[in-house]
């Protein structure tokens, strides 16, 4: 019975042995050749499921390549990268291995849940396996090359022309420790397109912006020196507009027109296209002070050309721009970046006009809109767009988009909304997060219409998770060629929610972005790959709009706090009153480039820039402040002292006087401090040269009243807007008013007549005779007795 037992076990020790090599071979024969059969690799092995691991990965993987991006039959699938041991410990048995599954992705939900390194898919082909090194041993921080390749055809991929798309594979690395074996993953996609695969493609624009803050204040003055650098080939300005040329993508630069008028100011010295207008460069100086328009508006505007250059000689030329090197902007250098502004400005003039290109202006200095419409300067919203609309148009002599606003971070209010559609704005970029759909699950696209009290207005919805991709490779796990890879499926993704009517993608990177290799890829891919199709913005501004039910308009409070804070833009509408009052006396003649210079400075000081150095903005209007105070205050009337009036009208002299250069037309205002004591006769409007002329004007005056009365002179505008300080004197009237008169004269009336009827009845009495004896009668004492009269001896 014992023998019979042992051979029985024996027996069944054999046959398991034999069963675990059975299972053995065909786990492997499954692993590396089941995907060749989708009869026996159904969906269930293809299905995503949750790892059951929760241990950290205990490698950093990277891709490096992954080629082609697209596949076709007959290619082979080809990867590589590195992978660090971030363990801590030794690991061993470490290996790695292609996992793949031929179940394209559906959904960009399944796509985000399959790009979880955590997520198991499809199986491991392992015949891709290979070991880490030699023993198998990887050391702490070891850094191992890793290489994996794949001929497409020897699995069973889709050949139907509709099942082209996205599939999920990844690097899986196997490695051992004391507390066992894991799996770490990088996941990825790979590109499959079958023979004459059936879709139209999806529309991609994107927006490319060119600015770069603020670098000018008040005046011609440069604060820094930053754009020569910038503006050279290898500066971020001009690697993004090599980077935008030289692919094959068409894009819609969004400009903002001060980095134009600055560049134009530091290419003013460079002789040759780039350095004239409509062919390069800036124009001449101004010779006359405008007053801005905004659509309809009456509000005075900056000049909408560029700014002015400091005046010279034609047998000099126009003076190198200058950088200030101290705080005051006193003392200064002459900039280095001549040749590369008037180079950059070629290129961006031969760019915006290439085949396929769009041009958007940004308002000038790239105003923070929602600020001003908070501090209720929506007219300054209109000077910024006119004025930047007007300055490309001039510079790049190309064609905008006038009606289209991408405002910062693609955040707006329903206010703001409306203000841009009360000045024919109709179309604005925005984040896609902004007005989502009341449907979670809903399939919307980038456009949809909002409707203002102004009227309608169209969106562009920025697609967020693509945008978050361009903005930076990080989000990815594994590296910019992961985070390439994405992008790829996410855009493959869109095309196939649409398959037979098409979708459409845009695209607006950070207005500050850097040019990396990284987007530059992300760009060519845009113009490469061919379920995608690059278009302009306009083109995809003229869809009709989404048919998805769509949230309010949000604007989140991160948005509203990191706006200008109304400190700064307090000081804007007192200013704009003042330079246009002082603009007015001045008249259209003048060569005074104050007005103009200090209407754009403003317009520099409404950046959204200035958000994290808010008082690099107030500085900005302190300097307009102080210049515009200065020369106010150098057409003034002269103090006179003490001025007698010795008849009730009189005409008195006043004495202008004007210490500007220029001519200036304006009226004198007198009054009373007490406006009862002081009739003034209306003066006519007077010219009085420049250069320290004075001018004498004569003013009738009519006291109401005698005595000491304080009077104030105040220089005016022919419409009657003050100009600069009123100045104060004394008047002493030493004639009778009409009341004193009057007074006077009724009291003299009735002494007169007192008077009279006095005299009268002297001379009556005298006419009669003295009283009768009998009838004279004591009126000191009336009842007693009369008493006899007394003989006079």
């Amino acid at each position: 019975m014992t023998s019979s037992r042992r051979r029985l076990a024996a027996l069944a020790v054999a046959f398991g042995v034999m069963a675990f090599g059975v299972m053995a071979f065909g786990g492997a024969f499954g692993g590396a050749f089941g995907a060749f059969d989708r009869t026996t690799w159904g969906p269930a092995a293809n299905a995503a499921t949750p790892s059951s691991s929760a241990s950290p990965q205990r490698f950093a993987i990277t891709l490096d390549e992954l080629t082609p991006k697209v596949l076709h039959a007959g290619d082979t699938l080809s990867l590589s990268g590195t992978m660090v041991n971030t363990s801590g410990e030794t690991l061993t048995a470490v290996s790695y291995a292609l996992r793949i599954s031929t179940q394209r992705i559906t959904t960009r939900y399944q796509l985000a849940h399959d790009a979880d390194p955590r997520t198991t898919f499809g199986v491991v082909l392992s015949s891709t396996r290979q070991k880490a090194t030699d023993d198998g041993k990887v050391a702490p921080g070891q850094r191992i090359d890793w290489q994996l390749t794949l001929p497409i055809d020897r699995i069973s991929m889709p050949t139907s022309p509709d099942q082209f798309g996205a599939f999920p594979i990844a690097v899986e690395v196997t490695s051992r420790d004391d507390s066992g074996a894991q799996q770490d993953r990088l996941p990825t996609t790979a590109m499959w397109m079958p023979k004459d695969a059936q879709f139209t493609p999806t529309k991609i624009s994107w927006l490319w912006p060119l600015t770069d803050g603020i670098h000018r204040g008040l005046g011609d003055t440069f604060t820094d020196d930053t754009l020569a650098a910038d503006l050279a080939p290898d500066g971020r300005l001009g690697k993004l507009l090599g980077t935008a040329t030289s692919a094959k993508t068409p894009v819609t630069y969004v400009v903002d027109p001060a980095l134009v008028d600055d560049a134009t100011a530091m290419a003013a010295t460079v002789s040759g296209p780039s350095a004239s207008s409509e062919g390069g460069g800036s124009a001449p100086p101004s010779t006359s002070s405008t007053t801005p328009t905004a659509g309809t508006t009456k509000t005075a505007t900056p000049k909408a050309s560029a700014t002015d250059k400091p005046t010279a000689s034609a047998s000099a030329g126009p003076t190198p721009y200058q950088v200030a090197t101290d705080a005051t902007g006193t003392k200064t250098r002459q900039g280095t970046g001549a040749t590369s502004a008037a180079d950059w400005l070629t290129a961006l003039r031969a760019a915006v006009a290439a085949p396929g290109s769009g041009l958007v202006a940004m308002p000038y200095g790239d105003a923070d809109l929602v600020a001003l419409e908070r501090a209720g300067l929506d007219k300054e919203i209109a000077i910024a767009r006119s004025t930047g609309l007007s300055m490309l148009r001039s510079e790049l002599a190309a064609p905008t988009s006038p009606d289209l606003v991408w405002p910062v971070d693609g955040q707006l209010d329903e206010a703001t909304l409306d203000d841009l559609a009360s000045d024919l704005v109709t179309t604005v970029v925005l984040d896609g997060q902004a007005l989502q759909p009341q449907d979670p699950n809903a399939l919307a696209g980038p456009r949809a219409d909002l409707q203002t009290p102004s009227g309608s207005v169209r969106a562009l919805l920025t697609d967020p998770t693509i945008n978050e991709l361009v903005s930076s490779p990080t989000t990815v796990v594994g590296g910019a060629r992961a985070a390439e890879q994405r992008f790829l499926a996410e855009t493959m993704l869109v095309t196939e929610q649409r398959p037979g009517s098409g979708s459409s993608v845009v695209i607006a990177p950070p207005r500050h972005v850097d040019v990396t290799t990284y987007l530059a890829t992300l760009l060519a891919d845009s113009g490469d790959v061919p379920w995608l199709d690059a278009v302009k913005v306009g083109t995809i501004a003229a869809q009709p709009a989404d048919d998805v039910a769509r949230q309010q308009l949000t604007y989140p409070a991160s948005a509203r706090n990191a706006e200008l804070p109304a400190r700064v833009l307090g000081a804007i509408t007192p200013l704009r009153d003042g330079l246009s009052a002082f603009n007015s006396i001045l008249g259209q003649t003048t060569t005074d480039p104050f007005i103009s210079q200090a209407n754009q400075a403003l317009l520099r000081a409404e950046s959204s820039s200035w958000r994290d150095q808010p008082q690099r903005a107030i500085a900005i209007t302190n300097a307009v402040n102080s210049q515009l105070q200065a020369r106010t205050n150098k057409v003034f009337v002269s103090k006179p002292g003490l001025i007698t009036l010795t008849s009730r009208k009189q005409k008195i002299p006043l004495t202008v006087v004007n210490e500007l250069p220029e001519p200036v037309t304006v009226e004198v205002s007198l009054r009373a401090v007490n406006a009862a004591r002081l009739t003034v006769t209306r003066i006519d409007p007077i010219t009085v040269d420049g250069g320290g002329s004075r001018h004498e004007v004569v003013v009738e005056v009519e006291a109401t009243t005698g005595g000491r009365f304080e009077v104030q002179a105040q220089l005016t505008t022919t419409d009657n807007r003050p100009i600069g300080q009123p100045v104060s004197f004394e008047m002493n009237s030493t004639a009778y008013g009409a009341v004193a008169l009057a007074i006077a004269g009724g009291a003299a009336g009735l002494l007169f007549l007192l008077s009279g009827i006095r005299i009268y009845r002297r001379v009556r009495n005298r006419r009669n005779g003295p009283p009768d004896a009998d009838s004279a009668v004591d009126v000191g004492s009336p009842s007693s007795p009369a008493q006899p009269a007394q003989p006079v001896s």
